[in-house]
This record gives C-alpha cells, sequence and structure tokens, in this order.
C-alpha cells in the first residue's frame, strides 16, 4: 500500500526533526506556496499520513537509542520543505510546512499498528 523514505533526519539543539523534500508545482508564483496551499496539498497527496508514520518510526527508533528518551523533549516536529516555493527574502512562511504531532497521537499510532508500549 506504501512505501516511502525519510529524506533526512537531523538533530539541532538536543532535539530530532524530519525533513522531507517536495518538489510539486503548486502554481508559478511563490504565493501559491503559502501556508494555506501547502495544507492543501499535504492532505490532498497524503503526506499528513506519511509524516505521521515517518513520526511514529522515529519515535520508536529514538525510544531504543536515546536513555531517558522522551518524546516532548526529544522529537523537535516535521517541515515538508517545497522547493519550489521557498525564498526567505520574499516570506520566510511559503514553502515550508511544520509541524509537530500531539505525543498523544503517536502513542495512540504505536498502540493500534505495533501494539503496546
Amino acid at each position: 500500500f506504501m512505501k516511502g523514505f525519510m529524506d533526512l533526519v537531523f538533530e539541532a539543539d538536543g532535539r530530532f526533526y524530519l525533513a522531507d523534500w517536495k518538489s510539486n508545482f503548486l502554481g508559478g508564483q511563490l504565493e501559491d506556496y503559502h501556508p494555506g496551499a501547502l495544507t492543501g496539498a499535504m492532505t490532498k497527496d497524503f503526506y499528513i499520513l506519511q509524516y505521521h508514520l515517518y513520526t511514529l518510526a522515529l519515535h520508536q527508533y529514538l525510544r531504543v537509542r536515546i536513555p531517558d528518551y522522551c518524546y516532548e523533549t526529544h522529537f523537535g516536529g516535521v517541515f515538508y520543505i517545497f522547493l519550489r516555493g521557498v525564498d526567505p527574502a520574499v516570506n520566510p512562511e511559503f514553502g515550508i510546512f511544520r509541524d509537530k504531532p500531539p505525543e498523544a497521537l503517536i502513542n495512540a499510532l504505536s498502540e493500534k499498528l505495533i501494539g503496546g508500549e
């Protein structure tokens, strides 16, 4: 049903983040990559489901690798970077979708998909 790869996991200030690069064409103007348009693309192309599954996978990995791992402390969130819409000089909000799923949701996904903590 689904196959994917995390483009990048990085650590900054003790927190781990997921980044995924997207080359989707949402329009010819930078304004076509405003936050609302990105949310629409994220929903339409099931990227929201994708990053929740990626978050769950990273969460499980970090639980094993980091002593005293805590989601709120060690997981920073996700960035989906729509490359065609990024120009910080025009607007730093364009082209970059950000989120950090609530810990309760990731724990619920873990319970349903993996079974138990």
